[in-house]
């Protein structure tokens, strides 16, 4: 594939008959999504360029491709709408409605995303994730960088490499998902609708706590889950979506919700496009803004009012403001609720001002996308099992390696910035952490070079370099 002419070309008129391509909107590992224009109506569209490397690849991928009528005859509010597909310079390439530029990723790492805001969003793309089951469509790779916000709507999109499933559980075709989003059962090849459930229920979690329920081992892209252990959840999480939330999460595919129209059934809401979205979920404002997953104490102060009834709001004059009316002059329950949240919330004002907290996006995992290959159709018997059981190996093997070396690299960076970049001490402790740095390399070198005379050593002594 000469993708060096492909991108010296790709941005010229009519280079997709019709269309001017304008800037890249974004891309992952199975392509990049740029924004185009109709020529004849200016109408703006999403075109995605597929990645592919070798001749077998594309012809897998056009197989696919030949599916797209199945997609384009969805018409769904929580849906981007796909147009057409084609191929260009040996590219194929999807056609797709503009869905805007706005994700739900984007919200939570920017830490704009209320409370009644994420249980809509994520409510709206369980409403698109029912369309596409419903006609056999699994999405496979569903996380909050393929949900688009435009005003309050949201669409879930990326869906036109999905498969058509055939009848019951399948195999992948091509390697799908980002790791902290993908259902156990995805790491060991075959997966079924019940693995999209399973992400919608870690989004579920991420957008109401603010980070995924489940971390890799040591900060590792990889989730192993040993258990069936729910993951902990905070106080301020509402009780309208522990239930739902716990069932999308369960390690057993057979133990989830056999469909998305049951968790939205837990969640209270209608699987129908269009139907209101109303949640009872805590809510507190504060000053000018309101308060987002991550900011626990209003949020269980909140709580605690509301399982009295009471809607309780702080106004930007320092009054407060409560779903229940007082008799008397402002004696009574609510008016004890609304001195209260004045007293707390200033509290809360001045502890946070004390806090040394990491920004939202500094512990969301959602910011680190990491894409793996998932094992595809095995065909060929014993030895194409075993051939593509060697290259996932070895495909692992590589990353694993990458991981040590990255961890050993911010190790060393770490240790640099304490004894060589350090001004603590003056010259004189400088000089002695220098030092301590020499000789830290000079025994990292003699260990290294030791392990290599060992191991040609006991090449020799098996005969192999004879």
């Amino acid at each position: 594939m000469d993708w060096e002419a492909f991108y010296n070309s790709f941005r010229q008129p009519d280079f997709v008959p019709g269309y001017t391509i304008e800037h890249r909107l974004g891309g992952g590992a199975f392509g990049d999504v740029y924004k185009a224009r109709k020529t004849s109506i200016g109408k703006a569209y999403a075109i995605k360029f597929l990645k592919v490397d070798d001749e077998d690849q594309l012809a897998a991928v056009e197989r696919e491709l030949s599916l797209v009528s199945s997609f384009a005859s969805i018409d769904h509010p929580n849906l981007v709408t796909i147009e057409d597909q084609g191929v260009a310079m040996g590219v194929p390439y999807l056609i797709m409605g503009y869905a805007g530029e706005e994700t739900l990723a984007r919200r939570l790492k920017e830490g704009r995303l209320t409370m009644p805001e994420a249980l809509r969003h994520v409510t709206q793309a369980a409403r698109g994730l029912v369309a596409l089951h419903e006609r056999r469509i699994v999405h496979f790779d569903l996380k909050p960088s393929n949900i688009f916000i435009r005003g309050d709507n949201a669409r879930l999109g990326d869906y036109g490499l999905s498969k058509l499933l055939e009848g019951g559980r399948m195999t992948l075709t091509f390697g799908r998902g980002t790791p902290l989003y993908m259902a156990p059962e995805m790491l060991v090849q075959r997966a079924d609708h019940r693995a999209d459930i399973y992400s919608l229920g870690v989004i579920l979690y991420e957008s109401l706590v603010g980070k995924v329920p489940f971390q890799g081992s040591e900060g590792g892209a990889f989730v192993v889950r040993k258990s069936d252990e729910p993951p902990e959840v905070p106080d301020s999480f509402p009780s309208v979506a522990l239930e739902a939330t716990r069932a999308c999460l369960r390690l057993d595919p057979d133990d989830r919700p056999e469909s998305v129209r049951e968790v939205l059934g837990m969640l209270g809401q209608s699987a129908l496009a269009g139907d209101d979205i109303t949640f009872e979920v805590p809510r507190l404002t504060v000053g000018t803004g309101s308060a987002s997953p991550g900011s626990a104490k209003p949020e269980r102060l909140a709580s605690s009012l509301l399982d009295g009834g009471y809607a309780v709001e702080e106004r930007t004059d320092g009054s407060a403001g409560s779903g229940s009316s007082d008799a008397a002059g402002g004696r009574g329950p609510a008016s004890r609720a609304r001195a209260l949240v004045a007293e707390l919330a200033a509290e809360s004002r001045e502890q946070r001002a004390n806090e040394d907290t990491p920004p939202l996006e500094e512990t969301s995992a959602a910011s680190v996308p990491v894409v793996i290959p998932v094992p595809p159709r095995v065909t060929g018997g014993l030895a194409g099992t075993l051939a593509e059981t060697n290259r996932v190996a070895f495909d692992v093997f590589v990353g694993s390696v990458v991981a040590v070396m990255g961890g050993v690299l911010a190790g060393y960076r770490s240790i640099s910035d304490q004894l060589v970049q350090s001004q603590q001490g003056g010259w004189i402790g400088r000089s002695f952490r220098f030092a301590l740095f020499l000789l830290l390399l000079a025994t990292i070198g003699f260990g290294a070079t030791l392990l290599g005379l060992l191991g040609i050593n006991a090449v020799e002594q098996l005969g192999w370099g004879s």
